[in-house]
């Protein structure tokens, strides 16, 4: 219910239109750049409405709401309009709330023509009105009509508060808007619950399928942002990454730094497997008590919570012992085990003997451990800690469930002979690296007189040549390096430092060394074989060995990723040519 006292302070900022706009940056969680910006609406004059979702809540119920949202985008197309130039430098949209019992207002309309925001020098394809999914629409139908009349003028919609309102999947599918918002709430701490998490990947599913784009709100934790990025979210927006101001700026060099090297890991964990994917990522919100806590406390939570696994004895952020549910219930049970224990500490039942790893253990590293414990504790939850302090728990279950996703993922892009990353993994790395501007190196590697060692030896020793080659490359890759499988006897490695011409030769010799070892005796000691060229003829052929070709942006940028390829095919090709003028003197 408003006051007469809340009334006359909304009157009084309708009248004044003591209303000024700030912006909230929308980012892309892929590379840092600006998709837009959020206009949000704030009270200019103190001791008013501090709260501003109050003030429009008021406003509704006393009937000035379409007064005051006409204050607030006057008074935002206005900044824009002083903006300009700063809103063309990042091609940038701007996103206005609006009432979804405003949008179908005649006079709603009237204020969005395109005539009158041509007037503050604003093109209709640069604004995108934000539906709120929390207010209830009477009429679908006519608002689905105003919906498509402002599509029509080139206006973007955006759903908001998507996962807290009313109308859910059916708003989505009515409106097909071109952006999705997730409610802040669906975002908080999402990395520890596993329903947010498979109500976020099932959201990029759709949008992958439906061609509408998901911004994540309310963004506040690198954890957060890390999930987010890691589910395939495209943009984002929240403290974390840039607050509400006056000016139409991103500057956060350090949040755009943790996208790229987050999206950059994401490559390599996709890879390479498990083996590069950390078990902070599948940590659980788990219940945690203090030592002195009573076993009764505790049983009686479980009881309550069926979800719960379990529990965690934590005093000053560390954990001093875990007790799981079936162990817990386990000890209650027989004829004597609660009247034995029910009044006892909790610490005193749990066990002190638990597995504990750090956030940036790997998943084959901890699944590997896991299962080496104990049988009675093989499907005990494990303990993870982050800068030594208690963070979480992983489940046995989802451990091995992750596990197998990642395996399955790699396999649809690896190559079957070497399980290396194939062309399509192989394109997107050179292209980000072209990209990112990033200090790396990008090798080529392409055998020598392999299809004669074919023709001879047959197609089974062929293929242990290209998988010795295979080993060679992985053996001697740094930890956050790539290394990926053309096709036939070509592979390509990214190395993310500049390296020097003793790190090709190293490669060369060992690769070198192995391989020869597959040649008969006396075609190792005379150092070549003979076989038909294509042409039918027999000719003399060298045995089998690599050609190295590279491009670093040490000296100068990449050019195109169009151009970097070109480089090394030309590279390979003079390469190739420089060793046959050697091989006939």
């Amino acid at each position: 219910m408003v006051t007469n006292e809340q009334q006359k302070k909304i009157e009084t900022i309708i009248v004044n239109q003591w209303i000024t706009p700030v912006f909230q940056p929308i980012v892309s969680l892929k590379d840092g750049s600006v998709l837009g910006f959020e206009a949000l609406s704030r009270v200019s004059q103190p001791g008013l409405f501090d709260n501003v979702e109050e003030l429009f809540r008021c406003a509704e119920e006393c009937g000035c709401i379409w007064m005051l949202e006409q204050v607030c985008r006057r008074a935002i197309l206005q900044e824009i309009s002083n903006q300009k130039e700063m809103l063309d430098q990042y091609s940038a949209k701007i996103f206005i709330n609006v009432n979804p019992k405003v949008l179908h207002d005649g006079k709603f309309r009237e204020g969005f023509t395109k005539e009158y925001t041509k007037r503050y020098g604003i093109d209709t394809d640069r604004i995108v009105f934000e539906v709120t999914e929390r207010e209830r629409v009477e009429d679908e139908e006519s608002f689905c009509q105003a919906i498509e009349h402002y599509k029509s003028q080139h206006y973007q919609i955006a759903i908001d508060d998507v996962g807290s309102g009313y109308a859910g999947l059916n708003r989505i599918c009515n409106l097909t808007p071109g952006y999705i918002k997730l409610d802040n709430a669906m975002v908080r701490d999402a990395y520890r619950s596993p329903i947010k998490y498979a109500m976020i990947k099932g959201m990029v599913e759709f949008s992958h399928s439906s061609g509408t784009l998901l911004i994540a709100e309310g963004i506040e934790t690198k954890k957060e942002l890390d999930l987010l990025i890691e589910l395939g979210v495209q943009y984002g927006q929240g403290y974390y990454l840039a607050r509400p101001q006056a000016k139409l700026v991103f500057d956060n060099r350090q949040a755009v730094s943790e996208i790229v090297e987050k999206n950059t890991a994401n490559h390599i964990h996709n890879h390479y497997g498990v083996k590069k994917y950390y078990i902070g990522n599948l940590v659980r919100t788990g219940l945690t008590v203090a030592p002195q806590v009573t076993v009764e406390s505790v049983l009686s939570y479980m009881k309550k919570h069926d979800e719960a696994v379990g529990v965690c004895v934590v005093e000053d952020e560390q954990v001093l012992g875990i007790l799981t549910r079936e162990k817990l219930f386990q000890k209650l049970s027989g004829r004597y085990g609660y009247s034995l224990y029910y009044k006892k500490q909790i610490i005193d039942l749990a066990e002190k003997n638990f597995l504990q790893v750090d956030a940036r253990t790997s998943i084959s590293s901890v699944a590997k451990i896991a299962m080496e414990r104990e049988t009675d504790d093989l499907y005990d939850f494990i303990v993870v800690k982050e800068d030594d302090k208690y963070d979480g728990i992983v489940t046995i279950q989802d451990l091995l469930k992750k596990a197998m996703e990642i395996d399955v993922d790699l396999a649809k892009c690896a190559n079957p002979l070497t399980g290396l990353p194939g062309n399509l993994v192989i394109d997107q790395e050179v292209k980000e690296s072209v990209e990112s501007g990033k200090k790396c190196t990008i090798y080529y590697f392409d055998l020598d007189n392999f299809k004669a060692f074919n023709d001879v030896y047959g197609f089974e020793k062929g293929d242990e040549v290209i998988r010795i080659l295979a080993d060679v490359l992985k053996k001697n890759a740094g930890s956050n390096d790539f290394v990926g499988h053309i096709g036939g006897d070509d592979f390509v490695m990214i190395c993310e430092n500049f390296q020097t011409v003793a790190f090709s030769e190293k490669i060369r010799i060992e690769f070198e060394q192995r391989a020869h070892m597959l040649y008969r005796e006396e075609d190792r000691v005379r150092r070549y074989i003979q076989a038909s060229n294509r042409h039918g003829v027999i000719e003399t052929f060298p045995l089998v060995s690599v050609t190295i070709v590279s491009s670093s942006n040490e000296r100068e940028a990449f050019g195109s990723y169009d151009e970097v390829v070109s480089t090394l095919a030309a590279y390979k090709k003079t390469a190739k040519v420089e060793k046959r003028q050697l091989a006939t003197g």
